[in-house]
């Protein structure tokens, strides 16, 4: 009787997952965590025995020799999973979108993977990244149509449209790379974001998008095992930074898309505002370290220590707890940006933004002399 009622064609078998909503969600997760984990070691082991590692510098914190192209175990354990889901839930317009999706991040990897082994100059890279979201927008059509009301902008003429969405695109996707300088930091927050967004498009019945979030999540924490290990490190690499930055640009802007459709809903209300909070940490610290570079003469692309992140190190927290300090900064002001929903958009962006630079401006005005800590104005 049991196996009468199980079902056993492909649409039954969707109709069954979509009742059951959370367990399919659970499975998702859980299935992209172990494919992340299974191909992980296999990763560790090529790049050692190929020599792709990351050598100890004066920039680095880490010690010893450790492989940089856990992006590609990300990528498997992220790819696999959401072309499984797709297959089960996904429509037709959401199945083609997805092709198209796949063949770019697929692109991007290979653009990841060569910078990582042979280095690729930032023009080009840079060159490549436009290429792919200048695709991605035209391809899927899927682009930010509205502000929102934010600085009383509504609705985008088109070409503005498709012009300021690759903006984004590429935008997170270096503010991304930018981030990803202390173990865990770039896969916590990913984990974070991807997360929210999960949330989002779960509420919002958008169940096929919130499994993509799902995918990217489970990937991110299968990686963070290793992240953190002691003897199986290993790092994201531009291989994986490029190619997480991109899946993270195209929820947010997938979900600014559909907030532009409907308005009403909670999760959708000043969707604008809710995504600056939610990216704030990038984004903020990426500006501050363009505008240090720029006054110093130098490219806004080149290397240095002067992110947030290495202030927290300098500053004696070890990797793990200036991980957690920025992932509890960034959950507190995407909450207060919720929390906001009901006031006005320009007045929710007014509050939200003060209290996040404010915020992080905090580990600079704590200074470390002679190991003794000291309080003041903050030394940008």
């Amino acid at each position: 009787m049991i196996l009468e009622t199980f079902p056993k064609s492909h649409s039954e078998v969707t109709a069954f997952l979509v009742e059951f909503k959370l367990l399919s969600a659970c499975c998702t997760l859980l299935f992209s965590l172990v494919v992340t984990v299974i191909v992980m070691p296999k990763v560790i082991l090529i790049s050692k025995k190929k020599n792709l590692t990351a050598q100890p510098n004066e920039r680095t914190s880490h010690k010893g020799i450790v492989p940089t192209l856990g992006g590609i175990g990300v990528f498997t354990g992220f790819l696999l999973t959401a072309n499984v889901a797709a297959v089960l839930f996904a429509n037709y317009s959401q199945l083609i979108d997805l092709v198209i999706f796949n063949i770019l991040v697929l692109m991007l990897l290979l653009v990841g993977v060569s910078d990582d082994i042979m280095t690729i100059a930032p023009r080009r890279k840079f060159f490549f990244q436009l290429l792919i979201a200048f695709l991605f927008v035209l391809g899927t059509n899927i682009h930010i149509d509205s502000f929102g009301g934010l600085f009383g902008i509504q609705q985008l003429p088109v070409l503005f449209a498709i012009g300021f969405s690759v903006f984004v695109i590429v935008l997170i996707i270096n503010a991304y790379n930018l981030i990803d300088g202390i173990d865990g930091l770039a896969g916590a927050l990913g984990t974070l974001i991807s997360m929210v967004m999960a949330l989002v498009f779960f509420y919002s019945d958008y169940f096929f998008y919130s499994l993509i979030s799902l995918s990217l999540v489970g990937a991110l924490v299968g990686f963070l095992i290793y992240n953190f290990s002691l003897r199986r490190k290993i790092f994201l690499g531009d291989t994986g930074s490029m190619v997480v930055g991109f899946v993270l640009a195209f929820q947010i802007i997938l979900y600014l898309e559909l907030s532009a459709q409907q308005p009403e809903m909670l999760v959708f209300k000043n969707a604008p505002v809710f995504v600056l909070a939610l990216l704030s940490y990038p984004l903020i610290d990426t500006l501050r370290v363009f505008c240090i570079r720029i006054r110093n003469k130098r490219s806004p692309f080149s290397a240095d220590r002067c992110h947030i992140h290495h202030r927290l190190i300098d500053l004696g927290l070890p990797h793990k707890w200036a991980t957690v300090f920025i992932s509890v900064y960034t959950l507190m002001v995407t909450v207060l940006a919720f929390a906001l929903n009901d006031l006005p958009i320009h007045t929710a962006f007014a509050i939200m933004l003060p209290v996040a630079m404010v915020l992080l401006l905090l580990p600079f005005t704590v200074h470390l002399n002679d190991g003794k800590f000291s309080v003041g104005l903050p030394g940008l």
